[in-house]
C-alpha cells in the first residue's frame, strides 16, 4: 500500500511538473544600425550612446553594431533595407522619408524654428510622436527624432551675405527630395542631387561648388579642406528620423521594445548636446585651418527662401501641420 502511495505521488508530481509554465528565457538580439556620416560625426556619438544604453538596460542581451560612413549604402537604399528585414534600424535626414510621407518637407521649410531648442520642443512632444507614427503603414517603426542640426552654406567662389549671391553656384542637395532642388533652383543655385559620401570629392573636383549642412557636419565631413567661405546663414533646421522594421519591432517583449525606445532617445540627446557644446570649437578649428567665416542678417534670406518652400508646402499638404508645430512651441500640445 504504502509503495502504490510512493508511485502515485511521484506520478502526480512529474505531472505537475509537465504542466508547470517554464518561464522563457529572455531573446539575446543583435541589431545593425546604418548611417551616412562618419563615427566621428554627431551621428556616431549618438550611436555609440544608444548602444551603450541598450546594453546596460538589457544586461548585456542587446547590442547594436554600427555601420557608418554609407557601408551599407546610401540613405534611400537603407531605408529600404530596413522595410525588407535586411537592416534593422537607420537613420538619416527628414527629408530622406518625404516619399512615403510628403508632410514630412515641414521641416524643409527655411527658418522654421527659432532656435535649436524649438525645435526639440516640438520634436520631443506628443505631436512629434504623431508625425513619427505616420511611417507605420511603410512598415517603418519611428523611433525617434534625432538631429542634423541648423544648416549653413559653404562654397568656393565667394562669401555668401546677401540672397542674391547664391545666384550662379553649383550647389550639392540632397538626394531624393524634389523640395529641396525646387528651393536652390529658385534661389538662383544650380542644384546637383549627391549623397552625404560623394560631397567632399565634387567639391574638391570642382563638380559643385558649395554645399549647406550644420557646422558639425561640415567639420566631421573635413568640407573645410576643400572649400574657401562659410556663411552662417543658418537657414533651415534639419531633424534626422531614426527608424526600425515595424514587425520586427513588434516582435519584440514590450520589454524590449521600452528598451530600445529608451536607448534610441539618449542616442538623439547625446548627439544634440554634443553638437551644441562643440559648434564653437569646430568654428574656430576650421578658421585656423584657413576657411573664412561670416555671419549674415537672416532677414533678407528669410523673406527669400521661407516662402517658396513654405507656400508649396500648403498647397500640397494644407496647413495642419504647421499649426501644430506652432502649438507645440507655445506649449499647447
Amino acid at each position: 500500500m504504502r509503495m502504490r502511495v510512493c508511485v502515485l505521488s511521484a506520478a502526480i508530481a512529474l505531472a505537475l511538473s509537465f504542466a508547470a509554465p517554464v518561464q522563457a528565457k529572455e531573446e539575446k538580439l543583435a541589431l545593425r544600425l546604418g548611417f551616412e556620416t562618419s563615427m566621428e560625426s554627431p551621428q556616431g556619438v549618438g550611436g555609440l550612446e544608444m548602444a551603450r544604453v541598450a546594453k546596460e538596460a538589457s544586461k548585456g542581451r542587446i547590442t547594436i553594431e554600427l555601420f557608418p560612413a554609407q557601408k551599407l549604402g546610401t540613405g534611400p537604399q537603407m531605408i529600404e533595407m530596413v522595410k525588407k528585414g535586411e537592416l534593422d534600424i537607420f537613420q538619416g535626414g527628414a527629408g530622406m522619408f518625404s516619399s512615403i510621407e510628403p508632410r514630412l518637407n515641414v521641416f524643409d521649410i527655411p527658418y522654421l524654428f527659432g532656435s535649436v531648442q524649438q525645435a526639440y520642443t516640438v520634436l520631443d512632444s506628443k505631436f512629434g510622436r504623431e508625425m513619427l507614427d505616420t511611417l507605420k503603414p511603410a512598415g517603418l517603426m519611428g523611433m525617434s527624432f534625432w538631429e542634423n542640426g541648423i544648416r549653413s552654406i559653404t562654397n568656393n567662389v565667394r562669401p555668401i551675405t546677401k540672397p542674391d549671391d547664391l545666384v550662379g553656384l553649383k550647389m550639392r542637395v540632397m538626394p531624393a527630395n524634389q523640395v529641396h532642388v525646387d528651393l536652390w533652383k529658385a534661389v538662383g543655385t544650380e542644384p546637383t542631387p549627391l549623397p552625404f559620401g560623394e560631397i567632399h570629392d565634387a567639391l574638391q573636383s570642382g563638380k559643385v561648388d558649395g554645399q549647406e549642412h550644420p557646422v558639425a557636419l561640415i567639420y566631421a565631413g573635413k568640407f573645410f579642406e576643400v572649400q574657401k567661405y562659410l556663411s552662417l546663414t543658418q537657414h533651415m533646421y534639419g531633424p534626422l528620423i531614426q527608424v526600425m522594421n515595424l514587425e520586427k519591432f513588434k516582435s519584440y517583449s514590450k520589454k524590449d521594445q521600452q528598451i530600445l525606445l529608451k536607448a534610441s532617445y539618449a542616442g538623439a540627446v547625446a548627439q544634440r548636446k554634443f553638437s551644441n557644446e562643440n559648434a564653437a570649437k569646430f568654428l574656430e578649428e576650421m578658421k585656423q585651418k584657413g576657411i573664412i567665416v561670416n555671419t549674415v542678417d537672416s532677414k533678407p534670406f528669410r523673406d527669400k527662401m521661407r516662402p517658396v518652400v513654405e507656400q508649396q508646402f500648403v498647397a500640397k499638404n494644407g496647413d495642419a501641420w504647421l499649426k501644430k508645430i506652432n502649438e507645440s512651441i507655445a506649449g499647447k500640445k
